[in-house]
């Protein structure tokens, strides 16, 4: 089956972009073997380096895999590839930490609701204990233990959703934001707010009260969102984030009290 060449401007990004459609749309189905490489880079019009490095990335998807002897075969995507090679689509420029943040509001401010609907004693239990290794490494001043406990918080809530699709998106989120939580961490009073936030989320999921944990939620990230525009010196531009007015939450958004 021959293919349109590539145009000259776009490298290994539109390379996969092509093969994927092709995939995506069933111009090469599941089982069927890819031409062998010279001659896909041929009628791609790329060079074999290019077209190696485009089949590497599908393959890490899952949806390319090479048999010895026979080749490049199609397979069926799996969830797990995907969201392992989500994060390698996009550089983080403001535009994209804008997206992702947004993303991780939708689905933080839902996975608490379904927390406070799914979680078990020993699930809340299980947060507690994180929040005590959190409070300790505050006291002990361990920023980089205060930020592995902060993912593990977050993603306990996750798991306590009950819904592994929404565990696996926050993941591949906070693995592209961890660079910029790791940073805020380190500003003044971050990772006490941090705390008192995760504290207020918890208290109102072990509670039953969804509105309550969905709105300390969210007045949580907006406060991080607020420190990462000024530890990066950029305006996110953004009116609203997930259905919220950022803009007005920004000038009302309360600091904890600290207990």
């Amino acid at each position: 089956m021959d293919v349109s060449p590539i145009q000259k401007a776009s490298a290994t990004a539109k390379v996969f972009e092509a093969l994927h459609e092709m995939i995506a749309t069933g111009r090469y189905k599941r089982g069927q073997m890819l031409p062998p490489q010279e001659e896909l880079a041929r009628q791609l019009g790329v060079s074999r380096n290019t077209l190696r490095e485009a089949v590497n990335k599908l393959s890490a998807m899952g949806l390319l895999v090479s048999r010895q002897g026979v080749g490049t075969v199609v397979e069926p995507p799996t969830p797990a590839g995907y969201m392992s090679a989500l994060g390698g689509q996009f550089l983080l420029d403001p535009l994209s930490v804008k997206e992702f943040i947004e993303a991780r509001i939708c689905i933080e401010r839902n996975v608490v609701r379904l927390a406070v609907a799914r979680a078990t004693p020993e699930d809340i239990a299980a947060a507690g204990e994180i929040l005590e290794r959190q409070r300790q490494a505050v006291l002990h001043r361990d920023g980089a233990e205060f930020t592995r406990q902060d993912l593990a918080f977050h993603l306990r809530l996750a798991e306590m959703s009950g819904n592994r699709v929404l565990q696996k998106f926050l993941e591949t989120i906070h693995d592209m934001l961890q660079r910029f939580i790791g940073e805020v961490s380190l500003l003044p009073g971050a990772v006490e707010d941090a705390l008192e936030f995760h504290g207020r989320v918890s208290a109102a999921i072990a509670d039953g009260d969804a509105d309550r944990a969905e709105r300390e939620m969210i007045l949580h990230l907006f406060d991080v969102v607020r420190r990462i525009e000024a530890n990066l010196n950029i305006d996110l531009q953004q009116k609203t984030l997930c259905g919220f007015n950022f803009i007005q939450r920004k000038a009302n958004t309360r600091r904890p009290k600290r207990k």
